[in-house]
């Protein structure tokens, strides 16, 4: 058994550096994988390859667009993404073997592959230029075979005048690393000889040749493409934003062409320094990858992905789950958290349970991106507000900066035509997921519903949301008057009860600190099912009647003797000293009245009843 390590060390360490990148991304990234599913939709049609593959680095955007779909099963997705981590280290070290660098700095050849692994921590990095690096690495191997084989640089130099046109057209602005790698390999191996014997200064030059003709690559490239320059020099489909080209990515080129070069110089070591050397690269790998990693992966950026995905999987639980143990802070996370309680009933039971920060919780202002708008639509579409959850998702889609179209959104779009029974237009959107893999077989199904009226009002979810719906309307609305839609969605409504809706409607105005208005739409709840009050109203029915009176005898109420202790302490500790620390603990921090008073935003009169009462 120790023989076999000792003779295939090198090869278990990369099983082992894909295992820990599959499982880093199935677990606490898994959420990562969905966001970079659903902003693109990768067709099986001649068009769409036609589309990739006409512009510099379309087949490295192809073959990543083809590896990315499959993040929608995250578990293979994973093992997809690892495996190209594993190519990219092994080629790196290939690199380095053909190059001279002895056995026992294998570990050097992990470090441009943590170097993208970290990069990658940025949420728009695509994986066309982790593609794209591994077929550079492909080219940059299979100079040095020529090289090797041939002794002649004129063999080098037909290589490279056919290399760099095909590189560059296949794998985009990556090819200036061959260049640089070919000028890199005549310096540091061939050194100060290599410029000063007569039959060899040639070689030297072949790098900066290389280089200029890279450059007459592209400005003839420029002459058929409409992008500037910039993008023409810097990559296309490397970065969701067009505009952007990030420091980043020419730091990693650079790891994946000098990484190489570095263990050129060093010696070979004898055994048992050997396994020093070894243990010792290790440990510096562990301890310098684990702050990259978490330094790469903004915690505040992908507490939102992961919002978003637990809302796309319908995840309610786990939603509330990861409120409670951490507090959601942004419009867009409290706005999961508020519609993953409203999904399991109890929206008004624990609304102030968890942070809330006003209406912008439940309904976020609009905002033209591709990530912040869909959980809002979402809650749209739970609602029965069809119109503007396709809306909220056809901007999302629109808004989407490297122009892609997304199966997550075009899916939601086409079910909410079928809905509305604009059936010519849902089909449209049908046929394109037709042609997708993991979207095909759902479109295929939802295809019944065409031209057919009684199979949509019969289906469950479809049914409802067609009754739902606030029908014979069309029209314009302010998000300032979000309860008045919330009203017209129970008023519009003969069939089904929308107790969603109406808890909405109850916590839009607590939240906007209306008690006056929570006092007329409260009476709308005998038109909806409950078994009980739920908590928060029972707690302002509770204040608001010790406000109008000396007692809580005659409250005509159904309320717990909890909520009215809870109630009734509150109010007194907040009489008491405003700045008692205690209101701001549990349990009196949870009380409805907490939220209404101590944000300022009472009337004083209300103020000074409360207090006369004590």
């Amino acid at each position: 058994m120790q023989s076999f390590f000792h003779k295939h060390w090198q090869v278990l360490l990369s099983i082992l550096f894909a295992t820990v990148v599959a499982l880093f991304w199935v677990f606490p990234y898994r959420s990562a994988l969905s966001y970079q599913e659903q902003y693109q939709l990768f067709l099986f049609t001649p068009s769409y390859f036609a589309e990739r593959m006409s512009v510099p680095g379309g087949l490295a955007d192809y073959v990543a667009e083809f590896i990315t779909q499959f993040y929608y099963l995250y578990a293979v997705g994973a093992i997809l993404l690892a495996l190209v981590f594993f190519c990219l280290q092994r080629l790196a070290w290939a690199l380095m073997r053909r190059l001279g660098t002895a056995r026992v700095w294998y570990l050097l050849s992990f470090v441009p592959a943590i170097a993208l692994w970290g990069f990658m921590g940025n949420e728009n990095v695509l994986l066309s230029f982790a593609i794209a690096l591994l077929g550079l690495e492909e080219l940059m191997l299979h100079y040095i075979i020529v090289r090797d084989h041939s002794h002649s640089w004129r063999a080098s130099a037909l290589y490279l005048l056919l290399a760099i046109p095909a590189g560059y057209w296949f794998f985009g602005a990556a090819i200036w690393m061959l260049p640089a790698f070919v000028l890199f390999h005549g310096l540091v191996m061939q050194g100060q000889t290599a410029c000063s014997s007569s039959p060899k200064p040639s070689i030297c030059w072949v790098g900066l040749v290389a280089a200029v003709y890279a450059v007459a690559v592209v400005m003839v490239c420029s002459l058929f493409l409409q992008y500037p320059y910039y993008k023409l020099f810097g990559g296309i489909n490397y970065f969701r934003y067009p505009a952007v080209i990030p420091w980043m990515q020419w730091l990693v080129m650079a790891l994946f062409v000098l990484g190489p070069f570095v263990g050129v110089r060093l010696p070979q070591l004898a055994e048992k320094r050997e396994r020093v050397a070894a243990v010792s690269q290790l440990l510096v790998l562990i301890v310098a990858t684990v702050p990259w990693l978490r330094f790469s992966f903004a915690p505040a950026t992908y507490e939102l992905i992961d919002y978003d995905y637990l809302v796309r999987t319908h995840q309610w639980q786990r939603i509330v789950e990861k409120a409670q143990k951490q507090q959601a802070s942004s419009p867009m996370s409290v706005s999961c958290v508020n519609l993953a309680l409203a999904m399991q009933g109890q929206l008004c039971d624990r609304l102030f349970e968890f942070y809330q920060n006003g209406a912008e919780g439940l309904f976020p202002t609009f905002t033209r991106d591709m990530t912040s708008p869909l959980p809002t639509a979402e809650v749209f579409y739970q609602l029965g507000m069809v119109n503007d959850a396709e809306r909220y998702t056809f901007e999302a889609q629109e808004a989407i900066p490297n122009y892609r179209k997304s199966g997550r959104l075009t899916r939601r779009i086409a079910q909410c035509e079928i809905i509305n029974g604009n059936y010519a237009v849902a089909s449209k959107y049908l046929r394109m997921l037709e042609h997708s893999l993991f979207y095909s077989r759902w479109a295929k199904n939802q295809e019944r519903f065409l031209y057919n009226d009684k199979a949509v009002n019969a289906d469950r979810e479809y049914g409802r949301l067609r009754e739902l719906r606030i029908k014979h309307r069309d029209y314009l609305f302010s998000d300032q008057e979000m309860d008045q839609m919330l009203g017209l969605l129970l008023i519009d409504n003969k069939k089904y009860d929308n107790r969603m809706a109406y808890e909405y409607l109850i916590a839009y105005e607590l939240l906007q600190r209306d008690v006056n208005r929570f006092m007329q739409y409260y009476p709308l709840g005998r038109f909806v099912q409950f078994d009980h009050i739920p908590y928060a109203i029972q707690q302002v029915l509770v204040g608001s009647w010790l406000q109008q009176h000396n007692s809580l005898q005659g409250m005509p109420y159904s309320v717990d003797q909890q909520n009215v202790e809870s109630t009734v302490n509150f109010i007194r500790a907040y009489m008491t000293n405003r700045n008692d620390p205690a209101l701001n603990q549990p349990p009196l921090c949870y009380n409805a009245w907490h939220y209404l008073l101590m944000g300022g935003n009472v009337k004083k009169k209300g103020k000074e009843k409360m207090k006369a009462i004590y």
